[in-house]
């Protein structure tokens, strides 16, 4: 691989690493990137959804091929600038698949494959709306198979890790408020309280989503529960349960999420308490196609995962879309988890997340 190629990417991940935005506002992330492939490469640059692609493009091509990259940041929770706005980093190393999605562009600069290729660029991956909008992709250009990789902290540096299906699981966020009315704490009578439906709701989770009852993996996990304030004279009113669904199996998920929706509807009704719902940060599960996961395997001498990774991946929006495959690629045993204050996308990293798109396509790294 190209010394000055490899020296330009760890230059461009290094000032997106320096200008993290928030998902759904990444303007100077896009600007920068775009900026960068039409200094380094010929590529056509195109807009799409909210993200934008570059094509390489071939007058006898035989396949086109699709490779993407996120490039949001994380905001942390809590954390607050001077002006109010809320404090972001690369704590997932977005930063870092964008830089190696464009080394890789700037290796196949000036070659022949006998493919098109479209180096895809998402923003919001980290809240699960960015991949939905960029689909428009495949209205705009005709599509072959699509693939994306995930840095893999906690796991042999460089190594390309698969699966031959799920390899991340469907997930949403859903909240629960649970209406009364507050009341004197002496006069309890006065109001209708929520605490002991939201008790009972808490209390049966773990049955619900037991293992025994699921084929494959399933987790309902609480975010967090909100009822009441610091007033020991006034009784709560009003209460809001938030979890965080995952299931391997799209159908199992929307199992767990209605018998999790139809008891509470039943303690809201049994205790008189108003109830609604709703959902965010909904990832549909990434099922790799068999044939393009073995290809995976096969170019980049890949391992296969002994399960499928427990976080969610917008990718799955894709490969609803298109035959594809999602991988990851080790970080290193010792790397701080995603995620954390320490962790930071290993520069030496980008060379294999290239080497393993240009493997993909048929490309001597």
């Amino acid at each position: 691989m190209n010394n000055e190629n490899i020296a330009l990417a760890r230059i461009l991940r290094h000032e997106l690493h320096n200008i993290p935005e928030p998902s759904g506002k990444e303007i100077k992330t896009a600007q920068l990137i775009k900026a960068f492939l039409a200094e380094y490469t010929t590529l056509e640059i195109h807009d799409c959804g909210k993200g934008f692609y570059a094509a390489h493009r071939e007058k006898d091509a035989k396949e086109s091929i699709a490779l993407r990259a996120d490039y949001d940041a994380l905001v942390i929770e809590a954390a607050k600038s001077e002006n109010d706005k809320p404090v972001c980093a690369h704590l997932c190393g977005h930063d870092g698949h964008t830089a190696g999605l464009c080394l890789a562009a700037l290796e196949l600069e000036g070659k022949t494959i006998g493919k098109n290729v479209f180096f895809l660029f998402q923003p919001a991956e980290e809240t699960g709306e960015g991949a939905e909008g960029c689909c428009e992709l495949f209205r705009l250009e005709h599509i072959d198979e699509i693939y994306g990789l995930h840095n893999l902290p906690g796991f042999r540096f460089g190594q390309v890790y698969t699966t031959l299906g799920s390899f991340a699981p469907a997930s949403f966020g859903m909240t629960m408020r649970f209406n009364g009315k507050t009341s004197h704490a002496a006069y309890p009578k006065d109001g209708i309280c929520p605490a002991y439906a939201v008790g009972r709701l808490l209390a049966a989770l773990p049955e619900i989503s037991a293992p025994g009852n699921f084929s494959g993996m399933v987790l309902c996990t609480v975010i967090g529960v909100q009822m009441g304030g610091t007033s020991f004279g006034k009784m709560c009113g009003d209460a809001t349960v938030r979890l965080t669904l995952r299931g391997e199996h799209g159908d199992e998920l929307d199992r767990l999420r209605d018998e999790i929706v139809s008891m509470a509807t039943g303690l809201a009704g049994e205790y008189h308490l108003g109830f609604e719902r709703d959902f965010c940060d909904v990832f549909p599960a990434t099922e790799n196609d068999p044939g393009c996961a073995e290809k995976v395997l096969e170019r980049c001498n890949g391992a296969l995962l002994d399960e499928p990774m427990r976080w969610s991946e917008d990718f799955g929006w894709y490969l609803r879309k298109c035959r594809g495959a999602f991988f990851g690629i080790g970080a290193g045993v010792d790397c701080p988890p995603l995620h954390t204050s320490g962790y930071e996308y290993p520069d030496d990293l980008m060379p294999y997340a290239a080497g393993a798109f240009l493997n993909i396509l048929g490309v001597e790294a």
